[in-house]
């Protein structure tokens, strides 16, 4: 893309000629005012676009002209002289180069979830506010409870505990005991069904 600049020769001065339509006369309401008495009110207009300049007369009195040629409608290449009446003008350009774009991702963080705290200054399972956290995670940093996660028992008696969150190793919390497997007896499915259901014989 190119920016374009009209100097004046003959009458100090210069402007950028803006993408589109840009009049050139001495009436004031024009977008680029000539101080010369030769120029007419509204003696002709410049309609630029990416790289190049067109001029065209809009019926001046004394004639638009570009390298000392009337024109009536012509290019005006960077480097050109624009006369209107007795007012010169020269055209130059300067190549815009757009700054190249730099992307930054949006750095997305997990939410963690608070941890509470007991009446004893201990902290309190995530999943249960009311019972005392026994084992924190190594790698999500999440505390629970013995009830919510995974124990794994490993030959000679030891056991491992994972996260139920993120399946991390889990450490237990100072003064707080490892989780064992739970001991208690699996309930049969009738036992389940009837907590919930009442049969009623007839």
């Amino acid at each position: 893309m190119n920016k374009f600049v009209l100097t004046g020769l003959t009458h100090p001065g210069s402007f950028e000629l803006e993408p589109g339509f840009n009049t050139l006369g001495r009436n004031p309401t024009n977008d680029f005012r000539i101080h010369d008495t030769t120029a007419s009110s509204f003696h002709c207009e410049l309609v630029v676009s990416e790289d190049s300049v067109l001029v065209r007369d809009l019926g001046s009195t004394n004639g638009t002209f570009i390298e000392g040629q009337p024109i009536q409608e012509a290019p005006l290449k960077s480097g050109q002289i624009l006369r209107l009446g007795s007012a010169e003008l020269r055209l130059d350009s300067e190549r815009i180069t757009e700054p190249s774009r730099i992307e930054i991702p949006e750095l997305r963080t997990e939410q963690l979830a608070a941890s509470v705290t007991l009446a004893d200054g201990s902290l309190a399972c995530l999943n249960h506010p009311e019972i005392r956290a026994a084992v924190k995670c190594v790698k999500c940093q999440k505390v629970f409870c013995g009830d919510c996660v995974h124990v794994l028992r490993l030959a000679g008696g030891k056991s491992r505990v994972f996260c139920p969150s993120c399946s991390g190793q889990c450490e237990p919390l100072p003064g707080a005991s490892v989780p064992t497997p739970s001991a208690r007896k699996k309930q049969s499915l009738l036992g389940r069904l009837t907590q919930t259901i009442r049969i009623r014989l007839k």
